[in-house]
């Protein structure tokens, strides 16, 4: 599809989520709803293709589609032309534009859950989400998010995406504050399992956390040599995360799932959004029912003198940095090297 065909699938999906009065509204906004006004008032379709708009735009416009990704495949809806499909499968309508018209934390909180519902439904690996908690459960009783099974078990499922709101003097300061939200988050997380197992009388069923970090991330530019990341790094801020969690005991949780936000720049324009992963298995007791392995968004232009894209990715599984470097090569031309015409 062209570039403007995606934007008018992209407003469509969410004018089923979000009333068009909020879209207008400017004193309710949030990251959606201002991407959606950009994208609708965006007046040359080739300066965003050439990255000659804001890194902000282009990083909101990459989430959008990362969002999108999981509300299409959690829905079971299509993505050639992008649709939603039942979306009583993640909640009824009246409550979900209750969630899309509320802050950045209520929607993404709401995301976190909805890309992990969206990644089970695009997998074949024996796992499957038995019920959707959050429909089931009194919201009164705090539940987790999900009841999860395959072969050899059940998982009670809880995601959770932490947010912060202070300045860091130091990356040791932001991991220090970021590791004592954690715990908060595993100590309410703890609360919502056991909720939960006294509700649906379960038994012998594992605990396991989805905690997302990318908020942590997105003020930090890593520099490679013919790239830029911005965001946490798995060697810089996770590792950190996991020998910490892993340094304490904790009771009432088997396995805890780390994801962050990774923007890939190249010639310093945003072209890659990867949601990754790493498992910590906090009970080696219990076997672990699934390995999450997250998303990446790839949006490459096609070059200066075209008015459209050449690629658009949309992968249920975290690219490798190697991965979306090759990939960029590859759509600018970069792999091969073009000589003068030779007669034979």
């Amino acid at each position: 599809m062209s570039f403007d065909e995606l934007i008018e699938n992209i407003i469509t999906i969410y004018k089923v989520l979000i009333p068009e009065e909020n879209i207008s509204d400017n004193e309710k906004s949030n990251y959606i709803i201002e991407s959606l006004n950009f994208l609708r008032n965006l007046p040359k379709t080739r300066d965003f293709l050439e990255g000659k708009v804001s890194n902000q735009n282009v990083y909101h416009f990459l989430k959008l589609l990362l969002d999108i990704a999981g509300l299409v495949s959690a829905t079971e809806g299509s993505f050639k032309p992008a649709r939603l499909g039942n979306t009583k499968l993640i909640g009824r309508i009246k409550d979900l534009r209750g969630v899309y018209k509320g802050d950045d934390s209520k929607i993404d909180e709401n995301m976190c859950a909805t890309l992990f519902k969206g990644w089970i439904q695009s997998k074949d690996v024996g796992i499957s989400i038995s019920k959707d908690l959050r429909n089931v459960v009194p919201q009164k009783l705090q539940a987790c998010d999900f009841l999860v099974e395959s072969k050899i078990g059940q998982s009670l499922v809880e995601c959770k995406r932490l947010h912060f709101t202070v300045d860091f003097n130091s990356f040791s300061d932001l991991v220090d504050h970021m590791a004592k939200k954690t715990f908060s988050y595993i100590d309410k997380a703890i609360l919502q399992f056991d909720a939960t197992e006294d509700f649906l009388k379960l038994e012998n069923c594992s605990r396991h956390l989805i905690l997302d970090l990318s908020a942590y991330g997105k003020d930090y530019l890593n520099s490679f040599q013919d790239y830029e990341i911005m965001g946490l790094l798995q060697t810089s801020g996770i590792q950190d995360m996991v020998k910490v969690l892993t340094k304490k005991k904790i009771d009432g949780i088997d396995e805890i799932t780390l994801c962050w936000s990774e923007m890939t720049l190249f010639d310093s324009k945003p072209r890659a959004f990867a949601y990754r992963t790493v498992p910590v298995q906090m009970n080696n007791l219990v076997p672990s029912l699934f390995s999450y392995d997250g998303w990446t968004i790839e949006f490459y232009p096609s070059g200066i003198k075209k008015y459209d894209y050449r690629e658009l990715r949309i992968s249920s599984t975290a690219r490798s940095q190697a991965w979306i470097k090759a990939s960029w090569y590859s759509s600018t031309d970069n792999l091969i090297t073009f000589g003068p015409v030779e007669t034979i």
